[in-house]
């Protein structure tokens, strides 16, 4: 199935969303899995904030863009935000305890959506997805194997979590632990500026919180703390960035759906 499809005349789409931060996605992607990969500039590091399925490096994308030492900080360790970490095997690569085996030891992965769980593969269908091919709309190069893809696990040269610093010299970010969509959800806090680096924590889109290991009561407090976090622009795991109205918003709609699950 694979001649089939086109080649893309670029795999990343990556924009510049303010000065020194640049996002990056991968348009030919399936959507639910179209994740944001982050390139941060600063004076003494540039720091990448995952790395999308990397169906086409991420790295080889934002090549012209590094200058410095690179620090690679992992939110979690779902395909979509990985799975091009292995690129970046010569870099500080952080990622919290509860998730760095899953960096070292990545499950199978397919782009075939005929070898998800049968469960995701009835939960597509319901919402009009069509499961019968590809997880990719078009090839990043000709002769790509998409039934050879795999990525490749990576060894993490620092653990964080709660309250850990991230300094590039001209930027100093927090790690924050927001654990709910998978265990060791983590972000990046940064106060001077309000700004929310979030991963898959809260995004402008609808939350998964049933992937494995997701936890409902967990996210519920997790979207709590973010409510009260002095946040002015959040830069998420997928989709668009947005500002604190937008995020209250979101916040909201997500307790509202999901607390009177909890209370019965």
């Amino acid at each position: 199935m694979s001649d089939t499809l086109p080649i893309a005349a670029k795999w990343w789409d990556l924009r510049e969303e303010e000065p020194g931060l640049h996002i990056g996605f991968e348009p030919h992607m399936f959507r639910w899995s179209r994740a944001n990969a982050l390139l941060i500039k600063g004076s003494t590091h540039d720091l990448v904030v995952d790395t999308g399925c990397s169906i086409s490096p991420f790295r080889t994308a934002i090549a012209h863009l590094i200058d410095k030492p690179i620090i690679l900080f992992t939110t979690h360790c779902h395909r979509d935000h990985v799975g091009g970490h292995s690129d970046f095997a010569d870099s500080e690569i952080l990622v919290h305890a509860a998730e760095a085996d899953d960096l070292r030891h990545p499950p199978k992965s397919s782009l075939r959506f005929s070898d998800a769980k049968p469960s995701s593969i009835e939960k597509w269908k319901q919402v009009g997805i069509n499961t019968d091919g590809a997880m990719i709309d078009a090839l990043p190069y000709a002769g790509f194997d998409i039934d050879a893809y795999s990525y490749k696990g990576v060894e993490p040269t620092r653990i964080v979590g709660e309250g850990d610093i991230v300094d590039i010299g001209s930027r100093v970010f927090e790690v924050l632990h927001l654990p709910g969509h998978s265990p060791g959800c983590i972000a990046l806090w940064e106060a001077a500026t309000g700004t929310l680096i979030s991963g898959d924590a809260i995004y402008d889109g609808h939350i998964s919180d049933h992937s494995p290991y997701s936890d409902i009561p967990t996210y519920i407090r997790t979207m709590e703390r973010l409510r009260d976090l002095p946040v002015r622009r959040v830069h998420g795991g997928h989709r668009d960035s947005f500002g604190r109205a937008r995020m209250i918003e979101i916040i909201d709609d997500y307790l509202a759906s999901r607390r009177p699950r909890i209370a019965t």
